[in-house]
């Protein structure tokens, strides 16, 4: 068929998939597409995201679109928008009616285009049933179903981003909404209601939410969970109709669920969402078979009853009995139909999707799996087949239900449904396509624990890692820890940068491939089990586990960087990865100041600047809340800092009060009015004791056994500032009712009416674990022993970055030789870790009080090296939202393609800026110079023997989001020979010889010369300031205009400022 044209109705999401897969085929194909919205296809399933920017021009192109219209171009793809009005079958063409980018169409602007294979993706259309006060029969549109004027003003639908825009604008004079139906649809509309900060109902007919892919206790709960939200949830209603007044919707009128007697819920927005029907008009009217519920009717080639045309997704009714409403099975066909176009008829065919799905609805996990599709058509799941076992298990704490469903023999898993907590979906998923259970029971995996006389044991084929191998490792990849293990066997990836490449593991969020991932640990494994050499070290150039170079560190008395690699590395001067681990052990040895000695050129930024980096480039600040114990002046002095410095203010997770947005330069000036106060750093910003949660105890709780705020308050400043392997949280709750969550805790007490329950290794977060129990009803200062004990403990023995729970989990016999170490002395040490602990809590001091004392430290916030001038350059806008001004919620696009200057190739217009005195500047790292209304990063390596790599000078506008902060990365020089600088946001590694990107090599910063003067000025030798800030502006604006967005912002202010340039106190 190559050289055919072929014509595509309908981009949206599956017509979209078809077009890309055929496009990437190359095959001859002359491809059209016509679109009856104002914009190329965008992911439908993400619209409730629209409301935390609500711009379509920015954060529809942003977050949601596939491709621009000028990636379409660039796959030689005609975008018509149009709407089709008739298939002329006999002359092979298609009559389209133009559609304005307002959305509306005119007989006028009719057209037509011919085809040689046409394809139709019409998806389907919201079904509005004929309900009193929901339609105006007499406007009926036939060529347009979710025509907004066939619906009394007041009643909306929701599919598009125009439903969505009329929502917001309606919203603006509207209180409360009622949105009908309680299945998918409709709870994604309710969410999108809810957002929009109205009074929200979901009135549902069925006796329960979601009852296609539900059972009536797993509907019922999740209904509570969605009730616990604040929305109104209405099940079993019989509804009567939409009161109108003057055209216009005034109520809802229903019968509620066991009543007799109708009610009036007063409300001024309707959202209908009762299901969807196909879109099947055009093939109606052009003769071609449907289906008998409608659709396309198409055999297992995806063809119609006319072999020149095919159907696909939503509209396609498979062998005339169903049509798939999911994604998945939509880019199934058009997978197979790609297959038939290109390589011939019957290269492929379809017939069948798997119905399973995973969401989240209001912030609610729901799953519903099965093993084939018999399991929701015949509703398996009801409880109600005689051949099937049903096993409940429901959760009173966290209002988690799950069903799963096994063959008559409970030898087999058929099905289940999963709310509230679905993380053990892609596992149950993977069992119940298999023919039997693994070696599980029903009981065990509907009660979430190991089958009886296995204990903890895994199936992982005996190599220790405790994963299967079909589990998935990289959810974000779907990559399974078998394709991993294949990778490592056959193509010889013996590091995780090379199992990134090779498996796409790790390039999403990266969690898995850090250095407690499941990614490392099944490397691991696997070369261990080959016979090859397993890289235990933290690098190349320090080939030592961190509990090595803890030891090494602390026999040696090695108290700098410089010390560490002049007695310790083995090659090169540490990569930015080395750094950060260094710096964590020192600190957890020495607890020097991290900001003095050379230190602060080791840390990530956020110790360096002490303050949490935020994506803007700025910094958010958190003073501490022993306990959560808070005066209202402390409450009055952040309040009052806030608003004088413009910053974003949040309760945070942790009973604390959180300050968002401050620049860099601001940083000493906010510590010092929180210091005056009389607050201190909060170590937000470290790997360190970040908080420690209370409860109100005995003080003032009639069930409290114990003062649980004291103790917490005891606790959080003897361990404040404890730099540790990863971050530490801990708990005391006041009785046995646990309000402080303390078992969900690194460190949990527990009072009783004799002491401390004390709990260890717990945690929250991605991977929760529940702490396990130490000791029962101690002391206070027992308790505090012990856990002196625990931390030294777990800091002089754990990985880099490796929470106390998983390394519990390592430690050869658990808790109870935990129990052995610290409280029965078993190894003879425990007077050594109090006496760590002791140096510890000696040596601290508030590392902000450190700042706003000591100008020589100041001068390390100073935004750039050769001016005290400063300069915005947040690369994002601010929206109002909630009383408050938000970042937009949308980063920016990447800087892709060769960098805009190269120091080879100076120009003779080019000329030398001073960009500060060659002192100022630390060693090993960088300083940012102003240069016009631009940056340049300048950084120093004086200790190198080659004179031209003494100096570096590359832009500050790190291509990756655009962030503005090279100059605050860190530099590696690793064993390898290299010289590198990791942006501090995103992590993105650029060669600082040739401003190459190494993470992407499609990333690339541009290099200036540098030189030295005789009175010791480092100067950069650059273009013109206009000149070099209009060329980082137009990149900037190119990538985003690529990306299809407005450029509303490239460069310029977004905070209030004064003539002076001082932020103006925001008036909220």
């Amino acid at each position: 068929m190559a050289g055919k044209h072929v014509v595509v109705i309908g981009h949206g999401p599956i017509g979209h998939a078809f077009i890309e897969k055929l496009a990437e085929r190359e095959a001859g194909f002359t491809i059209t597409v016509l679109c009856e919205e104002p914009r190329p296809a965008y992911n439908r399933v993400m619209l409730t995201q629209y409301f935390l920017d609500r711009d379509a021009d920015k954060h529809d192109q942003m977050k949601l679109s596939y491709w621009s219209e000028e990636d379409l171009k660039s796959k030689n793809v005609k975008l018509v928008y149009g709407r089709a009005t008739s298939i002329d079958r006999d002359s092979k063409s298609v009559a389209y009616s133009k559609v304005s980018h307002g959305g509306s169409s005119a007989d006028a602007e009719a057209d037509s285009v011919q085809y040689d294979v046409l394809v139709l993706c019409t998806g389907s259309f919201c079904f509005v049933p004929p309900t009193p006060g929901f339609v105006l029969p007499e406007k009926k549109n036939p060529q347009w179903p979710d025509d907004p004027a066939s619906r009394p003003e007041g009643v909306f639908v929701y599919r598009t981003i125009e439903d969505l825009e009329a929502l917001i604008a309606a919203a603006k004079n509207s209180k409360r909404a009622a949105v009908i139906g309680g299945g998918l649809l409709g709870l994604e509309a309710a969410k999108a209601v809810f957002d929009l900060e109205m009074e929200s109902h979901v009135v549902e007919m069925a006796p329960y939410l979601m009852p296609t892919q539900l059972n009536e206790e797993a509907g019922r709960a999740l209904e509570r969970k969605i009730s616990n939200l604040g929305i109104h949830v209405h099940s079993g209603a019989k509804i009567q109709e939409a009161v109108l007044e003057n055209g216009k919707v005034k109520g809802l009128k229903f019968i509620p669920h066991g009543q007799t007697e109708p009610t009036v819920l007063d409300v001024d927005m309707v959202v209908v969402s009762c299901g969807v029907r196909p879109r099947d008009e055009l093939a109606r009217g052009c003769g071609l078979e449907v289906g008998g519920r409608g659709g396309v009717k198409v055999d297992t080639s995806l063809c119609s009853s006319d072999p020149s045309i095919y159907a696909l997704g939503e509209v396609a009714s498979i062998g005339g009995v169903f049509c798939y409403g999911l994604w998945a099975p939509g880019v199934d066909q058009a997978e197979a139909l790609v297959k038939n176009l290109v390589e011939g008829a019957g290269s492929a065919s379809y017939e069948k999707s798997d119905l399973s799905t995973k969401l989240k609805l209001l912030g609610v996990d729901v799953a519903s799996f099965g093993s084939d599709e018999s399991f929701w058509f015949k509703r398996k799941f009801d409880g109600k087949d005689p051949e099937v076992l049903n096993v409940e298990c429901s959760s009173a704490v966290d209002g988690s239900y799950r069903r799963l469903c096994f063959s008559k023999d409970g030898q087999k898993l058929v099905g289940g449904v999963l709310v509230g907590d679905a993380k053990d979906y892609p596992k149950l998923l993977q069992l119940c396509k298999k023919g039997d259970l693994g070696g599980s029971d029903p009981e065990s995996l509907a009660f979430r624990r190991p089958p009886p006389g296995q204990g903890a044991v895994a199936n992982d084929g005996g190599d220790g890692t405790g994963i299967a191998e079909d589990d998935v490792i990289c959810t974000c990849l779907n990559v399974t820890k078998g394709e991993v293990v294949k990778a490592i066997k056959e193509k010889d990836c013996t590091t995780v940068p090379q199992i990134k490449k090779c498996t796409k593991a790790g390039t999403g969020c990266g969690g898995c491939c850090t250095p407690v991932g499941e990614v490392p640990k099944v490397l691991s494994a696997t070369l261990k089990a080959l016979g090859k050499e397993v890289k235990a070290g933290i690098s190349d150039c320090f080939p030592y586990t961190r509990q090595e170079l803890f030891n090494i560190f602390r026999v040696k008395e090695i108290k700098t960087f410089e010390e560490a690699v002049e007695k310790v590395a083995v090659g090169g001067n540490g990569s930015e990865v080395d750094k950060p681990v260094i710096a964590s052990i020192l600190a957890n040895i020495w607890n020097d100041n991290v900001l003095t000695g050379n230190r602060d050129q080791i840390q990530d930024t956020n110790d360096r600047f002490l303050a949490n980096i935020q994506k803007t480039g700025t910094y958010s600040v958190i003073p501490r809340c022993a306990g959560g114990d808070i005066t209202p002046d402390e409450l009055i002095a952040i309040g009052t800092t806030a608003k004088k410095y413009g910053l974003w203010t949040k309760v945070t997770g942790a009973q604390r009060l959180g300050m968002y947005g401050a620049p860099v330069h601001e940083l000493p000036s906010i510590f010092r009015d929180l210091v005056d106060a009389g607050l201190e750093s909060g170590h937000a910003y470290g790997k360190a004791l970040r908080t420690v949660k209370s409860c109100v105890g005995s003080t003032w709780c009639r069930y409290g056994q114990q003062d649980s705020v004291s103790m917490a308050c005891t606790l959080e400043n003897r361990y404040k500032g404890l730099r540790a392997p990863h971050k530490i949280k801990m708990a005391v709750s006041g009785c046995l009712r646990e309000c402080a969550e303390a078992q969900g805790k690194d460190v949990g007490c527990i009072a009783t009416n004799s002491g401390y329950n004390l709990y260890l290794c717990g945690n929250g977060g991605a991977k929760p674990r529940h702490a396990q129990l130490l000791a029962s009803s101690i002391d206070e200062e027992t308790c505090l022993k012990y856990i002196d004990r625990f931390l030294m403990f777990y800091c002089s023995t754990a990985k880099h970055l490796q929470r106390t729970a998983p390394w519990l989990e390592e430690l050869p016999g658990g808790i109870d030789y935990l129990r052995k170490v610290i409280v029965d002395d078993c190894l003879g040490i425990c007077t050594d870790l109090e006496g760590l602990m002791q140096r510890n809590v000696a040596a601290y001091k508030c590392e902000w009080k450190e700042v706003v004392y000591d100008e020589e430290l100041q001068k390390k916030f100073t935004q750039f090296a050769n001016t005290a001038e400063t300069l915005d350059t947040e690369q994002v806008e601010y929206v109002n939202m909630r009383k408050q001004r938000h970042p937009a919620t949308y980063d920016l696009p990447d800087i892709k393609g060769e960098a805009l200057f190269s120091k080879e190739k100076a120009s003779d217009s080019w000329e030398w800026y001073p960009a500060g005195k060659a002192k100022d500047f630390p060693a090993c790292s960088g300083l940012a110079m102003k240069h016009g209304d631009a940056e340049v990063a300048v950084f120093n390596l004086s200790h190198r023997k080659a004179e031209s790599e003494r100096w570096f000078a590359t832009q500050n506008l790190c291509p990756s989001k655009q962030v503005r902060v090279l100059s605050r990365g860190l530099v590696g020089e690793p064993a390898s020979g290299a010289i590198t600088i990791a942006d501090p946001v995103y992590k993105t590694v650029y060669d600082l010889r040739t401003g190459q990107g190494i993470t992407s090599p499609d990333l690339n910063l541009s290099t200036f010369p540098t030189r030295v003067t005789a009175d010791g000025t480092v100067e950069v030798k650059l273009p013109l300031p206009e000149e070099y800030a209009k060329a980082l502006q137009a990149a900037a604006r190119k990538a985003v205009e690529e990306s299809g967005v407005k450029a509303a912002k490239v460069m310029g202010k977004s905070k209030p400022f004064d003539a002076n340039g001082k932020h103006i106190a925001l008036d909220w």
